[in-house]
């Protein structure tokens, strides 16, 4: 009998192998139902492209221990860093990110708008906060940065409408600071601390971004099955049986919770929270275009654009071929296979993930917590994106399985 067993892995599930490892643990196993490990921290070479296919994968993080852990694995010589360059593509101007620090950047008649519209906000009024996702960026960030960037942006990104949408997710928004923006239009120029995330990045020297995956994976392969879906959980008597093979005292989810619904048997007090559990598929589509600037990428609202997103290869990756550039579109908005997009061209190599973000619908919390609690009572738990159902980061999955195997096992991984 194991005493771990894994699902999934990914970069939470092949983190929280080796960090058992580390700790002198041999009882462990990790299943993976697709044919190659990484999950969405995988890179295919096309052509001499480096494509990240599952999106935007960059190494930065506010856990020091996250460095470490990495660096111990691969050596930060491995790396180059690059102070952030992304845009807001707007009224067909190009302004830095993020938008509310950088409006002086518009013309002026547009400045005074956006301006006005700021000051005028709920939050800077001190109305109460509202409980849904439309309703708070308006609060928040006032009419025009709503209806002009926000909303439309994240219509296109999750696939549903913002008032499906829950605010429990927005913490990376920091307050809206008027003078700071206000004095920024006049000297024409913006407070760059305010950055409401990450102001650099590491990327690797070669390949892509699965250098940093591999160089975990490496330590523990002989303990990780490919092409192993979960078809099968069942309790007994404090211990799992899966896929009516193995046998673990303890299962660790990294894989997404409606994946297993079937597989668990799902019991009746746990279906309404199963159904609240949605995701989203993102196709990531690569593309040869030139480009003379040293964005690294940049949002796009406009809904006359099928993509949200779009990354420049070769200013973070100048081993990559050169102009190359690829694109993030909801599988909702997607053209299709072959078809020519709005531009009237066409990809050179298109990958869809059909799991890419859990969407923060209204009643996802709940939810996810109830069913990590019904299971927890077994012995098993879920951690990272999908067993925890948040949007997290590569480096706050890596955070979230060492926080868990200090749990785990006692260690201290993440003191």
């Amino acid at each position: 009998m194991l005493d771990y067993l894994i699902i999934g892995g990914g970069i939470t599930g092949v983190t929280i192998a080796r960090l058992l490892q580390l700790q002198g643990e041999k009882s462990f196993l990790v299943l993976e139902a697709e044919s190659e490990p990484g999950g969405l921290c995988r890179t295919h070479k096309v052509k001499n492209h480096y494509l990240d296919i599952g999106g935007g994968h960059f190494l930065c993080t506010k856990y020091p221990q996250v460095y470490d852990f990495i660096f111990s694995h691969i050596g930060k010589d491995q790396f180059n860093y690059y102070p952030r360059v992304s845009k807001v593509r707007i009224h067909k101007e190009i302004l830095d990110y993020p938008i509310e620090s950088n409006l002086w950047q518009l013309s002026i008649e547009k400045q005074i708008d956006y301006v006005i519209s700021v000051i005028s906000s709920g939050e800077a009024s001190g109305n109460i906060e509202p409980h849904n996702y439309e309703e708070w960026i308006h609060w928040k960030l006032g009419d025009m940065i709503a209806e002009n960037y926000m909303l439309p942006y994240n219509q296109k990104i999750w696939g549903v409408m913002p008032e499906e949408m829950d605010i429990d997710w927005l913490h990376k928004i920091p307050r809206i600071n008027t003078k700071e923006i206000l004095k920024s239009c006049l000297i024409k120029n913006s407070n760059k601390s305010f950055m409401p995330s990450h102001q650099g990045f590491y990327y690797p020297k070669k390949g892509g971004f699965q250098e940093i995956f591999n160089s975990i994976y490496k330590f523990i392969s002989e303990k990780v099955l490919l092409t192993q879906p979960v078809n099968k959980l069942d309790f007994l008597d404090n211990y799992w049986v899966i896929n009516n093979e193995y046998k673990a005292k303890v299962v660790i989810n990294t894989a997404p919770w409606p994946l297993l619904y079937q597989a668990l048997d799902c019991p009746s007090e746990l279906i309404d929270a199963f159904d609240r559990l949605q995701y989203n598929s993102i196709v990531v589509s690569l593309w040869e275009q030139e480009y003379n600037h040293d964005w690294h990428w940049c949002y796009d609202p406009s809904l006359e654009k099928e993509f949200h997103r779009e990354f420049y290869i070769n200013n973070f990756a100048p081993h990559s071929q050169n102009n190359g550039m690829y694109t993030e579109t909801n599988l909702k908005r997607w053209p299709g296979i072959g078809k020519s997009w709005n531009n009237g061209k066409q990809p050179i190599y298109e990958y869809n993930n059909e799991l890419a973000y859990p969407i923060p619908v209204l009643g996802h919390s709940k939810a996810i917590q109830k069913i990590l609690s019904v299971y927890k009572s077994q012995n098993m738990f879920g951690v990272g994106r999908w067993g925890q159902w948040q949007y997290f980061n590569s480096d706050v999955c890596i955070w979230e399985a060492m926080k868990f195997v200090d749990f785990l096992t006692g260690s201290s991984f993440s003191v």
